[in-house]
């Protein structure tokens, strides 16, 4: 497990955030969101790659039937 720190401020509007939820404390609800902001971020350059990979075979196939220059 790594520490890591986060201001007064962000901490206090954390433990605003959690008062109503299934959250019991701040590192939980940091742990959480960071997640799902990584998992976000992960999908979308999955997504990119994805399709520029696409777009690149699409290229080579309208190369290769000879509707582009090669």
């Amino acid at each position: 497990m790594t520490d890591l720190t986060v201001s007064e401020d962000l901490a206090d509007r954390i433990e605003t955030r959690i008062q109503d939820t299934e959250f019991e404390t701040v590192d939980e609800y940091a742990e959480f969101v960071l997640s799902e902001v990584v998992t976000r971020v992960e999908r979308e350059a999955d997504r990119s790659a994805e399709s520029s990979t696409s777009r690149e075979g699409v290229q080579e196939r309208l190369e290769s039937l000879g509707y582009l220059e090669e």
